[in-house]
């Protein structure tokens, strides 16, 4: 009664009390309902991303609200570190990360470049989005079972599975450096294993600390040769499918090709393939082992579910929690580029991309991408805040999705040390040689 007579005073819906609330940080989630589908997601539109009401209202998604038993952020000692970043960076005007002393791109940053973000400063979308890549080259290094799936109305129509191998030359915690002589800011590479014809369809890349254009190789086994191929061939459809490898942890590309605009905030729902805190072993090396909450290759998608009405690439079992973001968007400086504006919800609190929002060209909307995570902490606090279980990119174009999933695997580790992969990997002759 008492609220309702707050109600009336000031003239405000319940959904704004909601909303009150739930940004004072009184409540988690207040009365959400079991289930946020066709018949009530007009109450709840806020909490989605536009692609998101538009699917659950022509009845696509269903959202399962509910809690999560952990608290989902970066570990304590790298909030720390960051804390001792503040004032020493800055933005150019062309997006790129300087030193203010040395007017240079940081040999070595650990924590968040920018620990505290004025939104008012015209940099503050460029700044989140450094805080971004940071907070996911603490890593140093990761391998990863990655199990990729084409997905039409039908159910899973093609696959391809390998290894995913990624090496951070910046942002690496103190005693953990490695010389760097030629910039390098990261390594990739993608290793395709299956299905035979595939097989050996390879991709490298090295990311350049400065403005430099990036390297990228590409194996083609039909002609048993490397190709260099140009930057914006990261926007090109990977194997035909519906992402592309600058999405990888949802921006994988060059800070310095985009333009960055902070546009806002709000609260939205976010996907959690399991409500509680999964276990991790930390190695005497210092690399984290991996559970996941499935003992498949992949998170459950509809066509998984016999019971499933909905499109096939909806995943299932999923935890929707509420989390603060910023809005952010960007958009491609050259004009090949395959895509146009790029609209990014990050979270307020570990900088992670929820959901991107992604227009071709012309202006018209394509594809919205979603990321699915669960949470491991080894006894040390070491966690795996900011990587994912599955990236799914659906086209609403061409009613297609494609879902990159993690899949168990005992040789996968986040936290590599140098000594079990550094930069001698991603020479061109261990690539070539890789992939033969």
């Amino acid at each position: 009664m008492q609220q309702l007579r707050i109600l009336k005073y000031f003239g405000l819906s319940l959904c704004s009390l909601f909303f009150l609330l739930l940004y004072a940080g009184i409540i988690q989630a207040m009365d959400l309902p079991k289930v946020i589908d066709k018949t009530n997601c007009s109450q709840y539109k806020d909490l989605l991303i536009p692609a998101m009401y538009r699917a659950v209202e022509r009845d696509d998604y269903v959202i399962t609200p509910g809690k999560i038993n952990f608290d989902y952020k970066l570990p304590d000692s790298f909030i720390a570190a960051s804390a001792k970043n503040a004032g020493k960076f800055d933005v150019t005007p062309d997006d790129d990360l300087i030193n203010k002393q040395t007017g240079k791109y940081p040999e070595n940053i650990y924590g968040l470049p920018f620990p505290n973000i004025d939104l008012k400063d015209p940099k503050a979308g460029a700044k989140i989005i450094y805080n971004f890549y940071f907070q996911k080259y603490r890593f140093m290094g990761s391998i990863d079972h990655i199990y990729m799936t084409w997905i039409n109305k039908e159910g899973e129509e093609r696959y391809a599975e390998g290894l995913d191998q990624r090496l951070y030359m910046n942002g690496r915690p103190p005693g953990q450096e490695i010389k760097n002589p030629d910039k390098i800011l990261s390594y990739e590479f993608q290793n395709i294993m299956q299905p035979m014809s595939l097989k050996g369809t390879n991709t490298m890349a090295y990311i350049y600390m400065n403005v430099r254009p990036d390297s990228n190789y590409a194996y083609v086994p039909a002609i048993r040769r490397i190709r260099q191929t140009g930057s914006t061939t990261r926007s090109d459809p990977y194997m035909g499918s519906d992402s592309w490898l600058d999405m990888s942890y949802m921006w994988a590309g060059k800070n310095t090709t985009m333009k960055w605009k902070y546009v806002g905030e709000k609260i939205i729902l976010v996907s959690f393939t399991s409500p509680d805190k999964l276990p991790a072993q930390e190695l005497p090396d210092g690399r984290l082992t991996r559970v996941y909450p499935y003992t498949g290759k992949h998170t459950k998608f509809g066509y998984d579910n016999p019971n499933w009405k909905g499109p096939p690439w909806v995943p299932q079992n999923i935890t929707y929690v509420p989390r603060k973001v910023w809005i952010v968007e960007q958009v491609p400086k050259d004009p090949y580029y395959n895509w146009g504006l790029h609209i990014n919800y990050i979270d307020q609190k570990t900088y992670i991309i929820w959901y991107k929002e992604v227009f071709d060209r012309s202006g018209d909307f394509r594809t919205w991408v979603s990321y699915l995570t669960h949470y491991n902490e080894a006894p040390s606090g070491k966690n795996n805040t900011g990587d994912y279980d599955t990236t799914l990119f659906v086209d609403e174009k061409a009613h297609h999705a494609t879902a990159v999933n993690r899949s168990p695997d005992p040789e996968a580790f986040l936290f590599m040390p140098a000594s079990k992969l550094d930069a001698s990997f991603f020479s061109v002759s261990n690539f070539l040689m890789l992939s033969k």
